[in-house]
């Protein structure tokens, strides 16, 4: 199957193109980010592919007062750790019999799905059953339940069925505990300051192609990687208007207004177009706010603008930028979120040669030798940058509602509140360290007393 858009709509049909009209109508009146749409079309493909394995057909289950069995819920849990495209390779006596297949790995438990190789983790999977758990209850309640006689015994007790089962598919796979203090990717606030330094001062020495040249769109490049040190997600980086850049020059602060500039682009969104995270969902994101940036990552889009983007729009007959901020090398504006994937992975080489994604030796959070760099590592690190410095001369509830308002989450977002955990445990680590080295302080000395040597410990 593939998913198919056509202006704000989006399509789900099978490699003959036959509309999957359910899932259709499901995604269209569910859903408005088209990632959001593109993420929760893969899960439905793993239920199409497994009702036309099983032959269900729910609307005629219902009539028999059925749902699922029990041996299509446990195929679906197992599918739901395979690659899509395994998924539909398989045939229907493979997909009826996967939950008795055996595994692959050699020694992992036979009721671990996840241990096979090649699976997907354990959270991707867990979401995918929560999809379609999602999907069968809105069919229910959307298409069965309104054509049933109200209050009918076998309506009540399909409902129940239906309750029962999606409950089963959300409950079916453990997550991991990805909600973790711990599990935050940051740098440690000196480190984080220094990495900023270095990408506003050394750009020529960090935005290299693997031919070891200076990129061709250095400024721009400089100015994007500044601005999630701000902050800010890639997909509100590429969405950029001009005229939501705001900067009086100097050492004031800039600004930047985030907001939904989809439309501009003139064209039908897909999964790889850049957009801020929210503008388009109905799940209550803080989506559309005003972001205060440091003068400095202002001068860096000022130099950007005056030299680059000018040179790149006006080589050709006509403005192609469709007043977007940043652009691609073709004068248009970036249409592939993978042109933002490529400048971090050029920030990443060059700030690996510089030295500066080596692992802080009294960073108790990483465990590789070298922090992974991308766009969400130092927005992460403003972030517990940005809660550090505030929770000094505010309290930690307002602190936590102006990280909601400056990093884009939702009023009942709970990652504040990972940073504040974070926070205190670093700062008990701290108190611990300075704790023990006033005791190794103190035994020092008492062996000095004691025998009038120093003591090499």
């Amino acid at each position: 199957m593939r998913l198919e858009s056509h202006g704000t709509k989006v399509f789900l049909c099978s490699d003959a193109g036959v509309i999957h009209v359910p899932a259709t109508l499901y995604l269209n009146e569910k859903y408005g980010n088209p990632h959001t749409k593109g993420a929760v079309s893969r899960s439905l493909r793993v239920w199409v592919r497994a009702a036309d394995a099983f032959g269900v057909d729910l609307a005629s289950r219902a009539l028999e007062g059925v749902w699922l069995y029990e041996q299509e819920k446990k195929s679906l849990r197992h599918l739901a750790f395979l690659q899509i495209n395994e998924v539909e390779s398989l045939s229907d006596i493979a997909v009826k019999t996967i939950a008795s297949a055996k595994k692959v790995k050699k020694g992992a438990p036979d009721d671990d799905p996840g241990a096979r190789a090649g699976a997907v983790g354990h959270n991707t999977a867990a979401k995918q059953l929560v999809n379609i758990a999602d999907f069968l209850t809105w069919f229910y309640r959307t298409v069965i339940e309104p054509r049933m006689p109200h209050g009918s015994k076998k309506a009540v007790a399909l409902r129940a069925q239906v309750e029962a089962c999606s409950e089963d598919l959300k409950k079916a796979i453990r997550t991991t505990k990805s909600s973790h203090p711990h599990s935050i990717r940051s740098v440690p606030a000196d480190r984080f300051l220094q990495i900023y330094s270095a990408l506003y001062l050394r750009a020529a020495d960090i935005f290299k192609t693997e031919g070891k040249k200076v990129s061709q769109m250095i400024f721009r490049d400089r100015a994007m990687t500044l601005l999630a040190g701000e902050g800010m997600r890639p997909g509100a980086i590429g969405n950029i208007a001009i005229q939501d850049f705001r900067w009086e020059g100097g050492n004031k602060a800039g600004y930047i207004t985030i907001q939904d500039n989809t439309a501009r682009r003139g064209k039908s969104l897909t999964t790889a177009t850049p957009v801020q995270k929210g503008t388009r969902s109905r799940n209550g994101y803080n989506s559309e706010y005003v972001l205060t940036v440091w003068p400095t990552t202002a001068d860096a889009i000022k130099v950007y603008l005056d030299n680059e983007r000018n040179l790149l729009v006006m080589r050709g007959l006509r403005n192609r930028s469709k007043g977007f901020l940043f652009v691609a090398e073709h004068g248009g504006p970036i249409s592939d979120r993978s042109t933002i994937t490529h400048v971090f992975a050029r920030a990443r080489r060059g700030l690996a040669s510089l030295g500066l994604l080596k692992r802080e030796q009294d960073d108790q959070y990483q465990r590789s030798d070298e922090y992974w760099f991308n766009a969400y590592l130092l927005r992460h690190s403003a972030a517990s940058l940005f809660y550090s410095m505030k929770s000094l001369e505010m309290n930690d509830e307002v602190v936590q509602d102006l990280m909601k308002s400056r990093f884009g989450w939702s009023l009942e977002s709970q990652m504040p509140s990972l940073y504040a955990r974070r926070a205190m445990s670093t700062a008990a680590s701290l108190t611990v360290n300075e704790f023990m080295d006033d005791l190794f302080a103190a035994a020092k000395a008492a062996r000095f007393a004691a025998t009038g040597q120093e003591s090499s410990k």
